[in-house]
């Protein structure tokens, strides 16, 4: 990474935990170590405070209503046991894995893009579109997924884990790998998935 992205990286994190900061959230992690960049993950008394910072006001009906359940569903189980909540930042022309989660379903919101976003059943019937900011996505348990940041825009997701089990929550190694660039090893690795030619 040359110097100047490595210092933008460093100033981007440090801007979004200032922000967080500000909306009075409660980072619990940071991790900027990913190739494709990395995240910002927000403990669950932030829980609120991050839908009311990232996502409230910003919603069509339909995308309230499942928020709405998301946290219906967590304040059922209590203390939000249900929820996770981070911000995903990749790096412009850098793209996650593509990627399944077995415990978690997943909402997302583009807070800064446009970001190409991979969605299928099955590598066989994979679909991508651009998404631009202020759209949402929601993830289904089980999908096939990927986030692009096409040059030279830097991707920025608020993101909301809705745990399937919450006896059981999804976590970082909850998932598997179908095609990864960096060959990241969490997770379980299927390497059914060739990049088209």
């Amino acid at each position: 990474m040359s110097s100047y992205m490595s210092r933008d990286k460093e100033w981007r994190f440090a801007r979004i935990v200032a922000e967080a900061n500000g909306f009075g959230l409660e980072v619990e992690q940071v991790n900027k170590d990913k190739p494709w960049g990395g995240y910002v993950k927000f403990s669950r008394q932030s829980l609120q405070g991050f839908r009311e910072a990232y996502w409230h006001g910003f919603l069509s009906d339909h995308w309230r209503e499942q928020l709405d359940q998301c946290f219906a569903d967590a304040e059922k189980q209590g203390d939000g046991a249900s929820l996770d909540a981070k911000l995903l930042l990749v790096s412009p022309g850098e793209r996650l894995s593509l990627q399944s989660h077995e415990r978690r379903s997943e909402l997302w919101r583009v807070l800064e893009g446009p970001v190409i976003f991979v969605m299928g059943s099955s590598a066989e019937n994979l679909s991508d579109r651009e998404v631009r900011a202020g759209e949402v996505i929601k993830i289904p348990c089980g999908a096939l997924h990927r986030l692009v940041a096409p040059a030279p825009s830097w991707g920025v997701v608020a993101e909301f884990w809705h745990h399937e089990n919450p006896s059981a929550p999804s976590d970082e190694d909850d998932i598997t790998r179908y095609d990864d660039d960096y060959q990241e090893r969490s997770g379980s690795w299927e390497g059914r998935w060739e990049r088209p030619k």
